[in-house]
């Protein structure tokens, strides 16, 4: 339990716990929703319509918000109304915008003449849905506990990413059957979905913070074991984002068809969810954390040495070997994101600040997902992809080290107690 709050911490199932699983999954998956309208299904549908790749290219600076929300998570953590609740009184008018946004592009139509409305309507649904992810992040670190939070972290990786494929290929082939504003008008209505939920939940009172408690990121970073939960969660997204985008690459440089590549990527986003988050919420009730999280990097690692033999001529590349690296890679991603998020969530629900806390370890994930698609794109261009996997190998011992370092410090510090600003 949180300094300053009476909640009810859900360490089992329970109907009241199967009820807030169910809330926080349809929430995060929400927040996917306008990504993927905005990642995918957005520069698609304008790029039908004669719009230019230079102006498409600006459209990724819509996931901006996710990587500066950091900068306001303390505001998140210090201010609410009593009425509502410390986490509704964020998520419900949020989840709000996003509706109205999503209505909105319905309403002036997705086409290119309308693109500037529709991206600043995209804007605005991302900020809106970084920032809910910031409450939604404080209210499942402060709600849940034991195997209960690493299920809640799966939902989490899950979720979104479901939401992602909704908001992208889902938006595509609704797009198709129905046409553009119907499609809209049906994210709307799943968005919904999420914020009835949230009308309907019940939330215990919360103290306000007092003078030299309220939330900051001096305060995150002067806790003991900040520095390793965020190094873990740098790195475990490093490793887990290098063989991604670089095995894409070397595909379509062997001259393998787009349409197979797509096709193994769906398969690995499937084994992502399904394999990598729902086997590390079993498996960390029954072997621990720590172990579930070095074994998803390991994962990952192996998922890199056989596209390392790939690209340098030692293993054969056929389509049962690239099928079995993709999805490999692929668990072991979703491992390690589930058991990065749950380390980080346990280390959060100590402190009365549990959304700054998540945020920043979200920003350092963003950040190394990020960096691992710039910098393993250009090593492969200037020496090429085996210089570039090998990298990705080295990366995965590092994060292994910052795994170690983490459990290490976990084990000498106990539990860190409450931080108070000076």
């Amino acid at each position: 339990m949180t300094p300053g709050s009476s909640m009810e911490k859900h360490d089992r199932l329970t109907p009241g716990s199967a009820r807030l699983l169910l809330t926080v999954a349809a929430l995060y998956l929400a927040q996917g929703v306008p990504f993927g309208v905005a990642m995918e299904a957005l520069p698609t549908l304008l790029r039908k319509d004669g719009a230019s790749l230079a102006a498409l290219a600006w459209l990724p600076l819509v996931g901006l918000p996710w990587v500066l929300k950091v900068l306001w998570a303390p505001w998140v953590d210090n201010l609410w109304s009593s009425r509502l609740g410390r986490r509704r009184s964020w998520i419900l008018p949020m989840q709000a915008i996003i509706i109205l946004c999503l209505l909105g592009v319905a309403t002036v139509g997705l086409t290119g003449a309308t693109a500037t409305v529709v991206v600043g309507l995209c804007v605005l649904a991302s900020l809106a849905s970084a920032t809910q992810d910031t409450a939604t992040d404080g209210l499942t670190a402060e709600r849940f506990g034991g195997v209960m939070l690493a299920r809640a972290n799966a939902l989490q990786v899950a979720c979104t990413m479901i939401g992602f494929f909704v908001g992208g290929s889902g938006a595509l082939i609704l797009s198709g059957l129905a046409g553009r504003s119907a499609a809209l008008v049906v994210l709307a209505a799943i968005v919904s979905v999420g914020f009835a939920l949230v009308l309907a939940m019940r939330e215990a009172p919360h103290a306000a913070p007092v003078r030299g408690q309220r939330a900051s990121l001096v305060c995150l970073l002067r806790r003991p074991g900040a520095g390793s939960i965020l190094a873990t969660a740098l790195f475990t997204a490093l490793t887990a984002a290098s063989g991604f985008g670089l095995a894409k690459l070397w595909l379509v440089d062997a001259g393998w068809p787009v349409e197979q590549i797509g096709l193994y990527g769906m398969v690995a986003g499937a084994t992502t969810i399904i394999v990598g988050c729902g086997g590390a919420a079993w498996l960390i009730g029954r072997i621990g954390l720590f172990r579930v999280l070095a074994g998803g990097v390991m994962l990952c690692a192996a998922g890199l040495a056989l596209w390392l033999g790939v690209a340098s001529g030692v293993i054969a590349a056929t389509h049962p070997v690239i099928l079995a690296a993709m999805m490999i890679g692929a668990a072991g991603s979703g491992s390690a994101s589930v058991g990065a998020m749950t380390l980080a969530m346990q280390f959060a629900a100590r402190d009365d600040q549990a959304g700054t806390d998540m945020t920043a370890v979200q920003s350092s994930r963003d950040l190394g997902e990020i960096g691992a698609s710039s910098v393993m794109t250009a090593v492969a261009a200037a020496g090429g992809y085996t210089l570039a996997f090998v990298i990705g190998l080295l990366l995965s011992g590092t994060a292994l080290g910052a795994v170690g370092s983490a459990r290490m410090g976990r084990a000498m510090r106990g539990d860190s107690g409450a931080c108070k600003d000076v």
